[in-house]
């Protein structure tokens, strides 16, 4: 279907009636007069009249037919790969996955540095009517052109962010949607199975990969330390391989500079690693395998908080609390003490929560005031809901609860919530809890989250610090609301207490509150990119209906083929000088003969 770039010049049609009007009114008949002495001339006139009728009918169709051609030239008509050179003005997203896998090695070189090939095959094709954009690992659609766009493809490194081919298939989408020029969307990417996501596209998708099969590789999934803090006697870690390599891999973990320990493990398995004590305080513990042809999941960190164990004092009272800490103490995690008290109000740490009697609420509530706690307990509520999920606590069960109001400016202090209502929260050296550690009450007592929340009450908590976090670059990670910055090395960044924080890259963050080190992130590749499989074409183009699977080295001549329209002014301009000649061409002969 032939479509038109500027329609309103179809308008200037009309124009071609002009060699028509002008031959109308150029006719003239002469006045018949009849001499007897001409007659013989009438049958000669009448022939010569039909010959020269004939000509101007010829010179009229020529002359009609270059107006008609200039003017649809004009228009811009374009058809859809009609086999015509070149292509009219088109939108088109470029969509490089430079996510960790890119930096795979075959053959001696970056899987990154065939995409950027390709991605630069593609740009050579585009024209200054195109709209271009260019989409990589950060997500951020940059617009420009060819001459703008390459040296940012040229200066393109691996990330070390996880892509979701089929959510950025979907952005690049909502970037061409405003686009009244034909849109399509070209993707260069190693077509990790684990990346690979259904999209729903709407507009043509040229998928370039590359030809030959990805590399065998092993690397480190996950890095396990256990309940921290650790105590000063050190502790044990668990380090988890993933891939698809047979091979048993020699695996190294050390804290900071300390000597490492190493053992050998294979992908799929995993191997447990003691490592000696160390000195109280934050320590980064590091697990390594040795290189292999993708080095940015050969490395993984984690943080460790070494510190002696919390000496707790409990009321025997809570069965359940009272059958958690004797746990807890004979695996050596607290000890008996005053440090902390658990379920009353204590002259240290105290964990408190709602009394057994809802008579004595408001005499707690008085204590707590009187020791400045800006928390108290308010009204009883009994609609059984969930626990929100946070990096202290998931999704847990709550049948009754207190709700717990502040008396101070905002919410400082929220640790965990109940439908977006604090359920746990701290003020000074006191936690608060808004339902008792009882079945009757949450479900949080008979789950296997009991003693790990339990540890972290006692050791982290009520000592001023905040659980632990584990994510990958780029993911959204919540922050506790008493955190004011983040710092990595010699970076800070400032954050709002209980928002969002998205660590760069890799390695630990840690959490600052005040002038203390309240928490930290550990920040690692993600697991899946360890996972260099190919996904099938099969499977590509039923996840992405109509997909064109080409080789890297055809992505170039693949694009602003599939949305693209070939351009028909070219053929048109042609076609009217050719007009043109032969009108000047049959009017120069015709002027020359005899009459």
């Amino acid at each position: 279907m032939i479509g038109f770039l500027h329609p309103w010049a179809l308008a200037g049609l009309a124009a071609a009636a002009i060699p028509l009007l002008l031959h109308l009114l150029a006719r003239r008949e002469p006045p018949t007069v009849v001499f007897p002495a001409v007659r013989y001339l009438i049958t000669t006139t009448r022939e010569h009249q039909r010959r020269l009728k004939l000509q101007n009918l010829l010179l009229l169709l020529l002359r009609t037919l270059l107006l008609a051609a200039l003017v649809l030239a004009a228009a811009g008509p374009t058809t859809p790969r009609g086999g015509v050179a070149g292509h009219s003005p088109s939108a088109l997203v470029l969509v490089i996955d430079n996510s960790a896998s890119s930096g795979a090695i075959v053959a001696g070189t970056a899987r990154l540095a065939q995409l950027q090939a390709a991605g630069r095959s593609v740009l050579a094709r585009a024209t200054p009517d195109d709209a271009l954009w260019l989409l990589t690992a950060d997500g951020i659609p940059r617009r420009g052109d060819r001459q703008t766009l390459a040296p940012e493809l040229d200066a393109l490194t691996v990330s070390s962010r996880r892509r979701d081919l089929g959510a950025s298939l979907g952005l690049a989408r909502e970037v061409l949607a405003p686009e009244a020029r034909p849109g399509e969307i070209v993707l260069l990417t190693d077509l990790q199975a684990s990346a690979v996501s259904p999209a729903s596209l709407g507009v043509p998708l040229t998928v370039g990969r590359p030809d030959d099969p990805p590399p065998h590789n092993t690397g480190i999934s996950r890095l396990e330390t256990g309940p921290q803090p650790w105590a000063a006697g050190g502790g044990r870690v668990t380090v988890t391989l993933a891939g698809d390599s047979g091979a048993a891999s020699p695996v190294a973990a050390r804290l900071g500079t300390r000597p490492a320990r190493q053992a050998l493990a294979r992908a799929g398995g995993d191997v447990v690693l003691s490592l000696p004590g160390v000195p109280a305080g934050w320590w980064i513990l590091t697990a390594e395998l040795d290189p292999d042809e993708l080095r940015l999941d050969d490395r993984r960190v984690a943080v460790v908080r070494v510190a002696p164990v919390a000496r707790v004092d409990w009321d025997s009272g809570g069965r359940y609390v009272a059958a958690a800490c004797e746990v807890l103490m004979t695996n050596h995690r607290i000890s008996r003490g005053d440090e902390v008290t658990i379920g009353r109000l204590g002259r240290g740490s105290s964990i408190v929560s709602p009394p057994d009697d809802p008579a004595a609420v408001g005499a707690l509530n008085r204590a707590l005031a009187a020791r400045g706690v800006t928390w108290s307990f308010g009204t009883p509520i009994a609609a059984p809901t969930s626990t929100d999920s946070g990096t202290l606590l998931g999704r847990v069960r709550v049948q009754r609860r207190y709700g717990l109001e502040s008396r101070g400016s905002g919410r400082t202090g929220v640790l965990a919530t109940v439908g977006g209502a604090p359920w746990l929260v701290r003020s000074g050296n006191v936690l608060i809890l808004g339902s008792r550690l009882d079945p009757d009450w949450t479900e949080l007592p008979t789950s296997a989250g009991f003693m790990p929340f339990m540890d972290a009450l006692v050791n982290r908590l009520s000592r001023g610090e905040v659980a632990l976090a584990d994510g990958a670059p780029g993911d959204p990670l919540p922050l506790p609301d008493l955190v004011t910055a983040v710092r990595q090395g010699e970076r800070e960044w400032r954050v709002e207490g209980g928002g969002i924080f998205r660590p760069a890259g890799t390695g630990a963050y840690y959490l600052i509150a005040g002038g203390d080190t309240v928490g930290a992130i550990s920040a690692n590749v993600d697991p899946r990119e360890s996972l260099l499989t190919r996904a099938p074409d099969r499977q590509v183009r039923r996840l992405w209906k109509d997909a064109r699977i080409v080789s890297l080295d055809d992505a170039g001549s693949g694009a602003f083929s599939s949305a693209a329209r070939g351009d028909l002014r070219g053929p048109l301009l042609w076609l009217a000088l050719l007009l043109g000649l032969g009108e000047v061409a049959l009017a120069s002969v015709w002027r020359r003969q005899p009459r």
